[in-house]
């Protein structure tokens, strides 16, 4: 079916843009800032108008810690939202505070700041793709307000949303799956809603070398008792970024609409996100299995991080989404919920494909280049009821959830496969395929489940105990375009405790989860093709303590993962027989080392090891180290900080044959909040790779590794009316 001709997208997109052009008529009324509130939500002592910031504290969110870069708590799932010290799990979740000391336009730019999070793409890919706690994931099994299906497909616009919330390791119970299935854990996005006092923020940016970008936050809440809230987010950015002379282009427009009754609460999420590459993008180079280069495993030095490997080119992610939710308090101490939802994606042009085989050891190469046309459409939804009672000494908290999530998707390209030749040093235009045509949708999956999870408060709330399970069935109707019947059932169960045997200040923990993979249809060459595998089961069990220490959170677990991976070559049979084998020790930290200094940050150690060859996990480093600290000045305003971040060595391919060494970064940044014509003003500045040292940063997949990005500046202004 030609794009065109189809109902779904530009339905869903046209929808979405009409409701963002009436969201921004009335929220346009906002007036000045509230006062400043402190962490615990009472009034700041000191000049409230100047910090800007202050205001944004929602009253249906877990609070902010000390510091302001991570809060107290987080969503779980099926869990609900919870204290950090109170999770079974490792998770932390990073505010919007943040994101703006950053200048933060993407995702990927809040995560870099977690110790379990390594990139899988360049610095500003129009796709993000990332490793967590050892595992693969995409920004297509993000989840938003716990729903996936939702996000875009390709880079998650950070400007609409309120926290980034990071659990790791799998855990099917509490999300169910996501659309492309990774078990590597659930980051969740949490959408901005309109706040108790009325915002009206105007921020503007400029990065290196020449892009510039406006964002506008207006907020208000209407009604006399205030029940009926708005929140719009308009972003437009134009300029150079990424590669050097490449240009992007950024458009986001999201609206939040929710309402307070008595005994009702409703939402509503809206958005497009629009991103755009024009002449350029980095590339990733494989240097394996070439006589010309000597030595095994021979690592020539990285190129510039900004070296354009793909002039010409151009490339554009168009998504839209939208999510309702409904919640109903039938009594004091049970509710139900009602969420449904979906989100369309279509991409074109220069996607993916930047990579480059490397020839000669003068950085000779063959280029490879595609022209890609995908487009992807899921549809959610999910209800519930959720439960508060008493059996005998014992509290519970129990949630049943029943969820369903359709996944279609389907992609084509022209391609130009290692077709000419260039130099990763001094690279030359590409060839540019012909554009390729759409033919309708080769991938659909659909997942069906029923979940449980009960948490006992047992021995005066000293000992927290979570049971539960998810009954889940796979369906891939479709699969490379043609009918199929699979359909697997699974149930995944978890375990976990938290007991606090000292009082509040230390809480030791434990779990097991799972994480559940479909299955496939054994392919043609195979002597047992045609069947249907089972869905992959991975299984994880973590011990951990979290310790609290004045304004200090601390976070220290251990961990083994097991995950099944296929095995056999045809014409032998295709069986579950190898296993990937994970085994870390992870800390994490946030809050305030003393009145004027905070700390975030974390550090991470993994060994992956796939068990049937004996062979590392390519693309896991071993360590990986995040420290960030931020000084309170003694002038009024004025903040400075940094983060060193760490990477440890790595294989760049399955075969253990190179290895990419450590690299270190030095960032710094600065904030000053002052008042202009009576008005509150934020500056923000930072500096990635202060150095500008050329470094390989990692993997995209077997073999292909990516330069890290070059010194970059961002500045930005944030005017409140």
């Amino acid at each position: 079916m030609h794009p065109s001709s189809r109902t779904g997208t530009p339905r869903l997109h046209a929808i979405a843009l009409a409701l963002l052009a009436l969201g921004a008529g009335p929220a346009a009324l906002a007036q000045t800032a509230a006062p400043a509130v402190t962490a615990t939500g009472g009034e700041a002592a000191a000049l409230p108008q100047v910090t800007v910031r202050s205001k944004y504290e929602r009253e249906d969110l877990p609070v902010r810690a000390p510091g302001n870069k991570a809060a107290s708590g987080a969503r779980l799932g099926i869990l609900g939202a919870t204290a950090i010290v109170d999770a079974p799990v490792h998770v932390n979740a990073y505010t919007r505070e943040l994101a703006e000391d950053w200048s933060a336009l993407t995702l990927q730019d809040v995560l870099e700041n977690d110790s379990a999070v390594v990139f899988t793409t360049n610095k500003n890919h129009l796709l993000q793709n990332f490793n967590l706690r050892g595992l693969d994931m995409t920004a297509m099994d993000i989840a938003t307000n716990g729903l996936y299906g939702i996000a875009p497909a390709n880079s998650v616009p950070i400007e609409m949303f309120e926290r980034v919330e990071v659990l790791r390791g799998p855990n099917v119970l509490l999300s169910g799956m996501p659309p492309a299935s990774s078990v590597a854990g659930t980051v969740n996005m949490v959408t901005k809603r309109a706040l108790s006092q009325p915002i009206a923020d105007l921020t503007l940016t400029y990065g290196t070398h020449s892009y510039y970008q406006a964002h506008v936050d207006l907020g208000k809440r209407f009604g006399e008792e205030k029940r009926l809230g708005l929140r719009f987010n308009g972003v437009y950015g134009d300029g150079e970024m990424g590669a050097k002379d490449e240009s992007q282009q950024r458009r986001v427009a999201a609206l939040g609409l929710d309402y307070v009754g008595d005994r009702a609460r409703f939402s509503l999420d809206l958005y497009n996100s629009v991103n755009k590459i024009d002449n350029g993008s980095p590339g990733m180079f494989n240097f394996l299995g070439n006589a010309a280069i000597p030595g095994v495993g021979y690592l020539l030095a990285p190129p510039e991080g900004d070296t354009n490997m793909f002039r010409g080119t151009h490339g554009k992610y168009d998504n839209s989404g939208v999510l309702a939710r409904a919640e109903f308090d039938f009594t004091q101490d049970w509710q139900g919920y009602l969420a449904f939802g979906g989100s369309e994606a279509e991409g074109q042009g220069l996607l993916f494909g930047t990579r480059s085989f490397v020839t000669g050891a003068d950085g000779t190469t063959r280029g490879a280049i595609y022209n890609v046309h995908t487009q992807s459409e899921r549809r959610t939804a999910e209800a519930g009821v959720i439960g508060k009672f008493a059996t005998g000494n014992v509290q519970h908290r129990l949630q049943l959830s029943a969820n369903i999530l359709k996944h279609k998707e389907g992609t084509v390209n022209t391609a130009c496969n290692y077709c000419y030749t260039t130099n990763m040093y001094n690279p030359v235009n590409p060839p540019l395929p012909a554009a390729p045509t759409w033919k309708g949708y080769t991938v659909e999956n659909e997942f069906r489940s029923f979940a449980i999870a009960d948490t006992m408060a047992l021995a005066g709330d000293r000992v927290l105990l979570t049971v539960g399970g998810r009954h889940q069935t796979v369906k891939t109707p479709l699969v490379s375009g043609k009918a199929s019947n699979y359909s697997e059932s699974r149930f995944s169960p978890m375990v976990a405790a938290v007991v606090r045997p000292w009082g509040e200040s230390v809480s030791l923990f434990g779990n097991y989860t799972e994480g559940l993979e479909p299955g496939q249809v054994v392919g043609v060459g195979y002597a047992n093709a045609g069947e249907s595998l089972p869905p992959k089961r991975t299984k994880q069990m973590e011990l951990g303590a979290k310790l609290q220490s004045g304004a200090l959170t601390h976070t220290v677990s251990a961990f083994q993962i097991k995950r099944p991976s296929y095995t056999g070559t045809a014409p032998a049979a295709l069986v579950e027989g190898g296993e990937q084998r994970l085994k870390g020790l992870e800390w994490s930290m946030f809050g305030m080392l003393t009145r004027d200094l905070s700390l975030l940050g974390g550090i991470t150690h993994i060994q992956s090891e796939q068990r049937n060859t004996g062979r590392d996990t390519f693309g896991v480093p071993e360590w990986r180290a995040r420290i960030g600290l931020d000084w309170q000045t003694p002038v009024q305003g004025l903040k400075v900080g940094g983060r060193v971040i760490y990477t440890g060595t790595q294989w760049a391919d399955s075969g253990n044959r190179i290895r990419v060494p450590a690299w270190r970064r030095l960032d710094l940044n600065a904030s000053y909040a002052t008042q202009i014509a009576a008005r509150p003003v934020r500056f923000n500045a930072s500096v990635e790779n202060v150095t500008d040292k050329k470094y390989w940063i990692g993997m995209f997949t077997d073999g292909f590794i990516m330069p890290g990005a070059p010194r970059t500046f961002k500045l930005s202004a944030t005017m409140s009316f």
